[in-house]
Formats: C-alpha cells, structure tokens, sequence
C-alpha cells in the first residue's frame, strides 16, 4: 500500500469484453498511493469457463503480479479442472501460486518484478519532484539483497470467480478481503467472506499456530488472515498449509447461474471501504437502466467503474481517515440473459 502522493492518480487501466453469455469491463486506478500494488485478470472462453480474479498486492506489487500472471495456466492444468471439480481445482490452484513462489523461477520472477517496480518508482518520484528524504529508507530496504525471500515481507489476497457456461454454475474463491457480490433482482448477496484477525474462526487458527491479534492486526502487523504469499506467517513445518497463521486456503461457495443473475461486482477493498455491497449494486444499476428501468444502449462496463472511481476517491487524505485513499480494482460482470429485463 505504501506511502501517499500529494494528488491522487486518476488515471485508469480499463477493459470491456464478450461472449454469448457475459460481457464484462474492469478498471484499476492507483488513486492516492504511491505506487499500484492490485492486479487482475480477465479471460473469456477458455474450455467453457470464464475466469475473473482480484489481487490486492501488499508489501509491494510483486506477489499480485505473479500471481496474475500464473493462475489460469494452473487452473486449467489442474487434473480437478479436466475432471470438472471445480472446487477443488480452485483450492489446489490457490496452494499452487504459494508452491509456485517458493521455487527457484518463483523467486527470480519475483525480483525481476522487484526490480521493474522499483524502476517505476523512480519515474514516480521524477513525476513528483520528490526530494530524497526517504532515500535512506529505501537504502534499507530488504527487497534490494538479491537473495531476499520476497514473498517472506509480501503478499496479496485472492478473490475468483468462474463462470461454467456449460453447467451454468458460478464459482467463488476467496483469501483474504478482496470481495465478490452477486446483484439478484436486485438484491446484492456478498459471495466471500472477509478474512480479517478478529473473526472468531480465523482468530483461533492463528493462536493455534503460535500467533496472537492485536488491534485487528496478526503480531501487530497483518490486518488480513488469508493470503498468497507472506510466508513470514507459514513457518510452522508441522502444520498443514490450511492450518498455518496466516493461510493462502480460500473459502468456497456456489451459485447457480439462472435468470435472476443480473451481474457480479468484484472488487478490492479499496472499493468496499467506501460502498456497501447493496449501494454498489444499485450505483450499477443506475447506470445500467434509465428511469422507466429500460436498458440504456451501448453502455461500456468499464466506464461505469471508472465513473465509481472518480465519484468515492477521497478529496483530502487528512479528513477522511483513509476511506478512498486505497488502491481501487474493480470488475462488473453482465450476464446476457437480463439485458432486456427491467429494473
């Protein structure tokens, strides 16, 4: 997450997308942070199912990335997905990218990314003007060792979504507090579970595996239970990975994909520290129908989160207790069988 700029980065990485069954659009904005640490990911039609993911990177960008970059080549390698068991493929996927990041190419990969970052960072600062009084800071940081373990000091979490088009099945997976909400005539239904220190379940595993909570934070630090990556919380070689202090195991639910699905929202924290999975759905329902509740034409996905963006980003970092200030990422996904319903 990082430090702050002086003025927000508004700028947007957006994409609009469709098949017979869905269209969909997604954005990321940088927002106040100094750097983007959220990545995501879009696929349509790969072998009947369309894959959506969220990784809100923390500690850096590194561990997001990569896990970007390698989770639908191990889902759909996965022997469960030829099989078509989906939640099981999802589990071992998600175990998978923390396997992944602790091999030779794991951790090479993630300081070429390491080193990229901090490239951008130093156009960052040049965009900026800023001075060089973090530079001792930086000097410090563990990242620069070329045999620092960087998924020790980082990580992301994880939120999914599967669309099998050809069981009409939703699938959710989620680690940590990205979220995913599904609008149903209507009616927005939160589809993950926050992973936070505090709940009564995460919080005993953490004591279990030696660890403790303070002020909703693992030892003081992590304000999250479930995520890839953070091995500096997976130490314990005698538990299993589901049941270490801070575990990359994600929770799974099920829909069935039927015609009262409108769409899903799926988003990073950023984005639900500022609305609720209610007043998300019906800011995009606002925008997808006029007042009589007919269709509007020719509406793109992503402009619709852009404008979300723009409309909860917080004006001042000193007054709003740094609701807004986060990096956003956001997906919205249409299904086609309601294109023509009313509101």
């Amino acid at each position: 997450m990082g430090d702050f700029l002086s003025t927000p980065d508004k700028s947007k990485e957006s994409s609009d997308g469709e098949n017979t069954y869905i269209k969909y659009g997604s954005s990321a904005m940088q927002g106040w942070r100094y750097r983007m640490e959220d990545a995501h990911l879009n696929q349509l039609n790969n072998n009947n199912y369309d894959i959506f993911g969220v990784f809100d990177g923390h500690g850096g960008k590194e561990v997001s990335i990569f896990v970007k970059n390698h989770f639908i080549k191990e889902f759909m390698n996965n022997k469960n997905t030829k099989y078509e068991n989906i939640p099981d493929s999802l589990i071992e996927t998600f175990l998978k990218m923390d396997e992944l990041l602790k091999t030779k190419e794991g951790k090479e990969e993630l300081y070429m990314l390491n080193k990229m970052s901090k490239a951008e960072d130093e156009e960052q600062d040049k965009k900026n003007k800023k001075n060089t009084e973090n530079d001792f800071y930086k000097y410090l940081d563990p990242k620069n060792s070329e045999d620092c373990d960087i998924a020790n000091i980082t990580g992301c979490t994880a939120c999914v979504v599967i669309i099998d088009e050809k069981y009409k099945r939703i699938y959710f997976a989620n680690a940590g507090d990205s979220r995913a909400v599904i609008c149903k005539k209507g009616i927005g239904y939160q589809m993950s579970h926050d992973h936070k220190p505090d709940s009564a379940k995460e919080k005993n595993r953490i004591y279990k595996s030696g660890g403790w909570v303070n002020e909703g934070r693992i030892k003081g630090n992590l304000n999250l239970s479930r995520s890839l990556g953070d091995f500096e919380y997976k130490q314990d070689k005698n538990l299993s990975p589901k049941d270490q202090m801070i575990t990359a195991y994600p929770e799974i639910n099920i829909e069935l994909l039927d015609d009262t699905c409108e769409f899903i929202i799926l988003g990073c924290d950023g984005i639900w520290d500022c609305l609720t999975p209610q007043e998300a759905c019906d800011y995009v329902k606002d925008k997808l129908y006029d007042k009589e509740g007919k269709p509007k034409e020719n509406i793109k996905l992503s402009k619709i989160i852009e404008q979300m963006m723009d409309d909860i980003i917080a004006e001042d970092i000193n007054n709003e207790n740094g609701i807004g200030c986060d990096n956003m990422s956001c997906i919205i996904i249409q299904f086609k069988h309601n294109k023509n319903n009313e509101k």
